[in-house]
């Protein structure tokens, strides 16, 4: 017999005491009772508890502040912001920081919740820049740093950015804490179609930030032991266009891109191509030593850098153990 689906949820409410998961498990399952799913559904919270959720142990090092929306005016956005010095903050090879908790703070993944998302229309950005917010002197609002004609171009998408999240009803409980693993890849994505707006406009680091925003969900997808290896590719696309493209004009962010294509080429198994941008490296420094005869204030700083980096990447190149932590 089929229970309506207004049952469903209270018997639901009852077994999980959260109606964020109800609603995640109606979600993913419908609207039926089934003790596997439960328990299932259970298991994704804990999950993310243990990655630093609300329940876990210490001090919690995560608080909100309220912005507002440049796109739909929505003026009660959540922004989650993390506690000074509460996280000690290492980066993966692929330079995505990873957490560990400090000075009592318990240990959590901020990636899963450093994407702002506007629950009326769906601009997400990891920036809160992108978002109009209180002055830091406490007078005064702070505009967005979004241009108004990306503004325009983003109020006439949010139905494509609606239709990236399909069935989810309540935008607002979804992406609220702990984010389970759907709403936090869901974050990254729709702050990718943020990003893709402001590459049709050659924004500077517009496809950098869609390589980055892959790599997080890639990370997200081995943290809950699924395969990433769909996303590291679709990652490395964004990260070779940004170099084609010179959509970084900072030369710190460049060099970072040339390495980071060096890793994931090495990640996929195709040293060859990874080889050949090592050697990007050696082109840009013969290239710099001509230009510091001109301009002697000019430095290899960034190129040294980041190819040491890369080279030591290259040296562990055969070591089965190089990525286990991407």
């Amino acid at each position: 017999m089929t229970i309506k689906v207004a049952e469903v949820k209270r018997r639901l409410g009852a077994l999980l005491n959260d109606d964020n998961l109800v609603n995640e498990y109606i979600r993913q399952y419908g609207p039926t009772m089934d003790i596997k799913n439960i328990k299932a559904i259970k298991e994704s919270r804990s999950a993310a508890v243990d990655r630093g959720g609300t329940d876990a142990g210490g001090k919690d090092p995560v608080f909100t502040i309220a912005v507002t929306c440049p796109v739909c005016g929505y003026t009660d956005v959540t922004c989650y912001e993390l506690r000074a010095k509460s996280q000690q903050i290492l980066q993966n090879k692929f330079l995505v920081p990873c957490y560990e908790g400090s000075a009592g703070y318990r240990t959590i993944d901020y990636n899963r919740l450093a994407v702002i998302v506007c629950p009326r229309c769906l601009l997400a950005s990891p920036d809160k820049k992108d978002f109009i917010r209180k002055a830091p002197s406490g007078q005064g609002m702070v505009k967005s740093q979004l241009t108004s004609n990306l503004i325009l171009l983003l109020q006439e998408k949010i139905g494509e950015r609606k239709a990236i999240l399909k069935s989810v009803a309540n935008y607002e409980d979804y992406f609220k804490r702990p984010r389970l693993d759907d709403a936090a890849i869901a974050s990254y994505r729709l702050a990718m179609a943020r990003a893709g707006a402001e590459a049709w406009y050659e924004q500077p680091y517009s496809m950098y930030k869609m390589g980055a925003y892959c790599l997080k969900i890639a990370k997200i997808v081995k943290d809950a032991g699924g395969d990433n290896r769909e996303v590291i590719s679709e990652a490395l696309g964004f990260y070779e266009e940004a170099f084609r493209l010179s959509n970084c004009p900072s030369e710190e962010i460049e060099m970072q891109v040339i390495y980071t294509i060096v890793a994931l080429y090495l990640k996929m198994g195709q040293p060859k191509k990874a080889n050949s941008y090592l050697g990007v490296f050696t082109n840009l420094k013969n290239t710099r030593k001509a230009e510091m005869k001109d301009n002697p204030q000019l430095t290899m700083r960034a190129i040294d850098k980041w190819q040491e980096r890369a080279k030591r990447l290259w040296e562990d190149r055969d070591m089965e153990d190089l990525f286990k932590d991407e």
